[in-house]
This record gives C-alpha cells, structure tokens and sequence, in this order.
C-alpha cells in the first residue's frame, strides 16, 4: 500500500506557497486526514486521504468542480489549492458558528436552511448522477465482513434498488447534517465530498432522518423549500427519507468494520428498527 502523503509535502506542491506555516490536526475522521493550516497568507485547512478513503468510493474530481461552483456564489469556502489524484485539497478556513442540532429547532433557521438549499440546488449541474445502487452494493461490501451485519445489510441493498429512479436531478451537497453548517445570516455549508447530481429532495432527507426531525419541523423545512405543501412533494420527500435511511445504515455498518465506534453501534440499532 502507498504510504500516505505528508502535510510538509501537500503544501510544498502549492504554487506560490512560501512555506511559512504551521499545522495542526483536526482529529476525528475516517475517510480524511484534516489540518489547520496557519500562514502569512491566512487560515486554510488542508484535507488528504486517508487510509480508508476509497473504501467509500469519493469522487474528488467531481466534489472539486462543485465545490468551485459552491463557492462562487458565496455558499462554500474558496479553494485555494487542489489535485484531486493526489487526495490534496486546501481551502480557505471559515471562522463562524458551526450548527449543532439545537439549531434545527429554530423556525428562522430551517427557513435560512431551506434557502440555502435552494441555492445549492440551482448550481450547474456536475454530470455526475448519484448511483445510489452502487454505493449500497459498496457499503455492503465491507459490512458484511461483519456476519451480524450481513443479512440487514441486503435488506437495506434491496431496498435502495426497489426505489424508483429520480425524475428530475440537480446538483446537490448529499450530506446535509448540522456540522456541515455555517454561520447565522449568511449560510456556508462545508465538506462538500459526496456532492453530484441527484434528487434535491435527498438533501432535505438527510437533514430530516439524520437528526430525527419530527413532523413539525420537517413539515416547516419542506415548506420553506417549495414555498407551500402538496401530497406529491411530501410523497417526494418520505421517498428520499427511506432512500437516505438505508444508505445511512450502509454507510455506518461499512464505518463499524473499518473503526469500531460504541455510538455509531447504538445508531445502527436505531436505524434498523426504523427501516424496519
């Protein structure tokens, strides 16, 4: 296996660099290595590969072109420097409130949140669709390593390709949970790695079923978003809510192979009586 690249030998590949910096690890992540990068230039954060990234199937390429669009209008952090085939990404570091799930809970700010949503929303499109199949067959993989985990993990396999195929996609984040959120007037929304073309009603899914939102506050979002309710939207969204439930569980049954977590256990067990 190739040996990781370095922090010193990311930044000494940006042009211009000067060198005069100093880094400090953001621990925490699976399919990253994240720094804080401080320099005479400013604040950046600098994001490499990890030892598991590809077992979570990132498309660096695609995240780095939306993420470039995301920017321009004023809704991600700015590059600054990036080689998708080396796993290097730098961007500016945005200081600012980060959202907690207290957040959610605010009227004003699923109203900011159902906004900024739109505005992710109407992005050009990447041409990249998400296959929501072929991550689940992915996920799958490695959670079944596990043999308590293999048999629900077919379940969730069965599910994900039973659902229909979206009728209309837009580019979309895909990652929608309150971490990724920035600010209080003027929302950013961070980690941008999953984000491709796909029902924009995931992205409003995956606040939802992520947080265990109930029906006040999901309605409240939704309405926001389509500036009224009807049958189909809500139809729509509970869709992409079993849609974004299964690849959830996926998701953090192939985590609980590669890294055990004790909470991440606990949430696989909550998950699975709501697929159920």
């Amino acid at each position: 296996m190739t040996s990781p690249i370095s922090p010193e030998d990311a930044l000494s590949r940006i042009p211009d660099w000067d060198g005069g910096s100093d880094f400090r690890e953001i621990h925490g992540g699976l399919t990253n290595r994240s720094f804080i990068v401080r320099s005479c230039k400013g604040n950046f954060i600098l994001r490499l590969d990890a030892e598991h990234t590809k077992t979570f199937g990132l498309d660096r390429s695609t995240e780095l072109k939306v993420l470039q669009e995301a920017a321009k209008v004023g809704i991600a952090p700015e590059v600054r420097f990036a080689d998708p085939g080396a796993g290097i990404l730098v961007y500016k570091f945005l200081p600012g409130p980060v959202w907690d799930r207290s957040s959610l809970a605010d009227r004003r700010n699923l109203e900011r949140l159902a906004a900024l949503l739109r505005a992710v929303h109407s992005l050009p499109a990447s041409g990249a669709v998400l296959d929501a199949a072929a991550a689940a067959r992915r996920y799958a993989a490695t959670a079944s390593r596990n043999p308590d985990l293999r048999a629900f993990a077919a379940r969730c396999v069965e599910i994900v390709t039973a659902l229909p195929e979206p009728r209309t996609v837009t580019c979309c984040h895909n990652d929608v949970v309150a971490a990724n959120i920035l600010g209080a007037s003027q929302l950013k929304l961070l980690d941008w790695e999953y984000a491709c073309d796909n029902d924009p009603f995931f992205d409003l899914a995956s606040v939802i079923a992520y947080h265990d939102l109930g029906d006040k506050h999901a309605d409240r979002l939704l309405r926001s978003y389509t500036g009224g309710a009807d049958r189909h939207s809500a139809d729509r969204l509970e869709l992409q809510r079993r849609l974004f439930d299964a690849i959830h569980w996926l998701w953090l049954a192939a985590r609980s192979v590669v890294t055990h977590d004790s909470e991440h256990c606990a949430r696989l067990g909550q998950l699975r009586r709501r697929i159920r």
